[in-house]
């Protein structure tokens, strides 16, 4: 039987024989992380039933290793960010299949949360890694590896001993002369102030209302990145709430691109900061709003605000995961202090962590009906001394870096 005849471009070749098309580069390289990540899933889940040289593990193995070149077809190297059960590579999230998510968890829970590959990868490489995951046991020690062309790394920690890959070091290009400065969000003040004030009546457009409010934070900032940080001006006390959860949340995006997150998980940080407070609607009105302290049972009521927040974020699946956890842990601390009280004790999200940070800087940087706005230098010494209780340290070293290379201070 005669073999049909290829279709498509062809190239020719000695004796009259043609080269079948390959498929275009560019959709190999959309397409590679995924598949990729599938393989991996397919190994670990072989390496689970079967021996290591069982004929199915060994097919998984050899599967793998097919995916690695066309990681590599536009471009020297692939980061994977791992935030929770997502997955981000390079700049964007990946599909949101079971095989990504359950490798996502097997990461965080061995702390692995960014992983960079280099063009030269070989199937070999790969193999200790493997290793270093089926073997992890719960309760054991973060797993130390280092190879030549895959560099595991933790987006919280950069401290001796660690490798970071530089997505994750950058601190950003220096800039020219430039401090904060206030920006026109009249608007969207406004916007947000009826999704805190009217929750219930904004229920089946708060999609709408958080892109919009998004939509123009991201516009201004990333329109004057390199110039200066466009932060909501406080024009009168009754709108603090408003224009404060603006900030936070442009505060917190520009730390998290900074540290080399990917686009969308600066989005999902900064619609996290922008909504921490939503719970509050759930507070009565004259315990929100009672100028004196508040008695102990008063204050049990608002100590409920974290959980309600997360519980009516989780109610919005259009609305990225992490607002309900920054809802949930933005009164925690770093020293695991704070409230909610935790049956069980966990490092804060690192989006709650530079929640925390922002919530901090921008409170002391606000005038206040008690207080007059503080300058930076008396923040950031304040802030110092929070280092390790109330504040990661090595995101505050970070964030007093980035504001001296936006010449803040």
């Amino acid at each position: 039987m005669l073999d049909p005849k290829p279709s498509g471009p062809a190239s020719e070749h000695e004796g009259g024989l043609r080269e079948p098309a390959r498929e275009a580069p560019v959709r190999d390289s959309q397409d590679a992380p995924e598949r990729f990540l599938r393989a991996i899933g397919k190994v670990l889940r072989d390496r689970a039933l079967y021996p290591e040289h069982h004929p199915q593990a060994l097919a998984g193995m050899e599967a793998l290793g097919g995916t690695i070149d066309a990681l590599f077809v536009d471009r020297s190297e692939r980061t994977f960010v791992v935030i929770d059960d997502q997955v981000f590579v390079d700049d964007r999230l990946l599909g949101q299949g079971k095989s990504s998510a359950e490798l996502a968890r097997t990461l965080h829970e061995r702390g692995i949360e960014v992983l960079t590959l280099q063009r030269g990868l070989t199937l070999d490489e790969l193999r200790p890694f493997l290793d270093l995951l089926v073997g992890f046991r719960a309760g054991t020690s973060k797993p130390c590896f280092r190879s030549p062309h895959l560099v595991l790394g933790d987006v919280a920690i950069a401290s001796a001993g660690t490798t970071v890959p530089d997505a994750v070091q950058h601190l950003g290009a220096a800039v020219a002369t430039s401090a904060l400065r206030s920006a026109s969000f009249e608007d969207e003040a406004k916007l947000l102030r009826d999704t805190y004030v009217d929750w219930a009546a904004v229920q089946d457009r708060l999609l709408s209302q958080v892109d919009r409010i998004m939509s123009a934070l991201e516009k201004n900032l990333f329109a004057n990145m390199q110039s200066f940080i466009p932060l909501a001006e406080l024009k009168s006390y009754d709108e603090y709430t408003y224009v404060h959860a603006i900030n936070l949340s442009i505060l917190t995006m520009v730390q998290a691109e900074s540290l080399g997150f990917p686009k969308e998980a600066v989005h999902a940080f900064g619609v996290g900061a922008l909504l921490h407070d939503v719970g509050k609607t759930q507070v009565p009105v004259d315990v929100l709003h009672k100028a004196g302290k508040l008695s102990p049972e008063e204050f049990e009521l608002m100590k409920g605000h974290p959980a309600h927040g997360a519980a009516l974020l989780l109610q919005h699946p259009e609305i990225p995961k992490i607002a309900a956890i920054v809802a949930y842990e933005h009164h925690l601390k770093y020293n695991h202090g704070g409230y909610p009280t935790m049956t069980r004790q966990r490092p804060q999200h690192i989006a709650s962590r530079l929640t925390a940070i922002s919530d901090t800087f921008d409170a002391m940087r606000s005038n206040r009906p008690y207080r007059d706005a503080m300058e930076a230098s008396q923040i950031f010494e304040i802030m110092q001394g929070n280092k390790g209780t109330d504040l990661d340290p090595t995101l505050v070293d970070h964030f007093f870096a980035l504001m001296k290379s936006r010449k803040v201070v």
